[in-house]
């Protein structure tokens, strides 16, 4: 499956040909794993047009991690870094315990040539930006998937409106340099 910019003022996909010859830093939190992995899956389908490809994976017990069997396949790949975190640890987990930005700080990509694909929670993702952003990665090169609220999706019950966009319209992937200011408010 190909995944690319639409071309349309306002509107973007994950930027899977934008990120060629960049690593590619991919952040979910909880059910934001779903909307990322197809974007995972085209970059995988095409690793050889790509840096370094890191997922880092939150969520908040171990038996609510999504696709665990396919993540374990991944983790045999010697051209994938997965990190995996839980914020609340079972006996039997033996992984990291704490949220998705303390993963960030130990992913090895390279700031400068670097993309970042972000969904989860609006909390996990401004702060996901924010240490993405302490590492170096520029504010035009941060994808957002702000999937919430979205019911009848073309744009008239106004569930996913925020600020001047409606999500299911405009989006879901926004560049974090335009919504920006929006998304450091609450109940946008």
């Amino acid at each position: 499956t190909e995944i690319h910019i639409i071309d349309t003022p306002g509107h973007v996909d994950f930027t899977i040909e934008e990120a060629a010859g960049s690593d590619v830093v991919i952040a979910a939190g909880g059910l934001g794993m779903a909307p990322l992995r197809p974007a995972l899956h085209a970059l995988l389908a095409r690793r050889e047009r790509y840096g370094r490809l890191i997922l880092l994976y939150g969520a908040r017990r171990p038996e609510e991690i999504l696709f665990r069997r396919e993540i374990e396949a991944w983790r045999a790949r010697l051209d994938l870094d997965i990190q995996v975190t839980v914020d609340h640890a079972t006996d039997a987990w033996r992984g990291n315990v704490g949220v998705v930005t303390t993963l960030v700080q130990r992913a090895a990509f390279d700031p400068q040539n670097s993309v970042a694909m972000l969904c989860g929670p609006e909390v996990m993702m401004r702060f996901t930006v924010a240490a993405l952003r302490d590492a170096g990665i520029a504010d035009d090169r941060v994808y957002l998937s702000m999937e919430r609220n979205m019911q009848c999706a073309i744009g008239h019950c106004g569930h996913c409106q925020f600020g001047a966009d409606f999500i299911c319209k405009d989006g879901p992937v926004l560049r974090y340099d335009r919504i920006r200011a929006r998304l450091a408010l609450r109940e946008v």
